[in-house]
């Protein structure tokens, strides 16, 4: 799972990393972004602005959002089919009330929810690192996970055009990030990035091996503080080090 992650590198940083043009619309670096956050995603036409919570266009019924809105009534079957969590246990959901935050690398290509996306609306999702949590409900410890270098990474994403919201793909957890959680947001390797942009490209068995666990030795992970648990906090405080 994936269910929070930071953008705090300058601007003229991230376009000079993803090879990108000025956007239109201000730009701020951010370091707690949570679900239903609107925030910068790269598509293949460029940088733009888009809702964490991807609502699939066949959904129906006006997009709003807030907690009030679930996609389907809670534990219906079609929640567990297309959260990705059919016949599993429901305590690590990958769906917040106001779309999927997340979509399974596993079966990507067939579910109903994110299948047209994955052939037709591929994106990369800018970040410097992403927190997970470990510990029993009500002792949630926070960790963030970054490059060893600190560099700036695209997490693998679909988008719906319509909605104008997007999910994080997410895979098996490498060894590094296994310790805290058993999920982690796919990291495409920079040799994949313009690949998994193409909209021409939509050979499954040429797009789903790109979306496995990222090399634990290129990156590390950390203790942070707990303030990183109030969405409402959003400081450079949430990515140092706990001492």
């Amino acid at each position: 799972m994936c269910g929070r992650y930071s953008q705090s590198a300058d601007l003229a940083d991230l376009l000079k990393r993803f090879g990108l043009k000025q956007p239109p619309f201000h730009y701020t670096p951010r370091y707690n972004i949570a679900p239903g956050a609107e925030t910068p995603v790269i598509t293949p036409a460029g940088l733009r602005l888009l809702k964490w919570g991807f609502v699939p266009a066949w959904s129906g019924g006006p997009f709003r959002a807030g907690p009030s809105m679930p996609l389907f009534p809670g534990g219906s079957p079609l929640e567990r089919k297309y959260s990705g969590e059919e016949g599993e246990p429901e305590a690590q959901p990958e769906r917040e009330p106001e779309g999927f935050i997340n979509a399974r690398a596993e079966g990507i290509a067939s579910r109903p929810a994110f299948r047209a996306a994955f052939y037709n609306s591929r994106c990369l999702i800018p970040a410097d690192g992403f927190y997970e949590w470990s510990g029993s409900a009500g002792a949630k410890i926070p960790y963030r996970f970054s490059m060893r270098d600190g560099a700036l990474f695209g997490m693998a994403g679909v988008y719906e055009e319509k909605r104008g919201t997007f999910a994080i793909i997410t895979a098996a957890a490498s060894a590094l990030v296994r310790a805290v959680h058993h999920r982690m947001p796919v990291i495409l390797e920079p040799r994949h990035e313009a690949l998994w942009l193409n909209p021409r490209m939509r050979d499954s068995e040429t797009l789903l091996p790109l979306l496995r666990a990222y090399d634990s030795s290129l990156m590390k992970g950390f203790r942070v503080s707990d303030i990183v648990n109030d969405p409402g906090n959003d400081s450079p405080d949430c990515c140092r080090p706990l001492e």
